[in-house]
Order: C-alpha cells, then sequence, then structure tokens
C-alpha cells in the first residue's frame, strides 16, 4: 500500500460535541452513505439519573471528508438557526 492510499485510509474526526449531537450526525452520516463511528463514548451508569459524557468524536475515512464535512457544516448552520 503506497503512502498516498494510506492517508486516504486514515480515520479522522470530522465532528466532535454531546452524546446527542453526535448520534444525530452520526445518523446524517450514514444516511448519506458515509461509514462512520463514534469514539469516547462513556456512559456514566453510577450516578443517579445517567448522563452521557460530553466530548463524543465522530470518526471517518479520510476519503470521506470533504462530503461529511459539508454535511457536519449544513447540520451545525441549522443548528445556530434553531432549525433542527
Amino acid at each position: 500500500m503506497t503512502q498516498s492510499q494510506q492517508n486516504k485510509d486514515a480515520v479522522v474526526e470530522v465532528f466532535s460535541g454531546t452524546a446527542w449531537e453526535s448520534d444525530m450526525v452520526k445518523s446524517l452520516l450514514q444516511d448519506a452513505g458515509i461509514e462512520c463511528f463514534l469514539k469516547n463514548n462513556i456512559l456514566n451508569s453510577y450516578a443517579p439519573q445517567p448522563f452521557a459524557a460530553g466530548g463524543v468524536r465522530i470518526m471517518i475515512l479520510n476519503s470521506d471528508y470533504a462530503d461529511a464535512r459539508a454535511i457536519v457544516e449544513d447540520y451545525l448552520m441549522k443548528m445556530k438557526a434553531g432549525n433542527v
């Protein structure tokens, strides 16, 4: 495998947010056919009412970054405008 292919297939972060936000963005990416997974998705089950830790990151292949970033930017603009 060449260095170029390795860079293209590297796993990179495209978004970081709360568990709720990350699940929403993950769903949007998967609907667009972009494979992704959550990293650092830890649920604290010792609290009286469990809460999800912040800083949940969405990881994708570098080759999907441009398309994924466009989806994330659209989501963030809609969130800011209150349309999500």
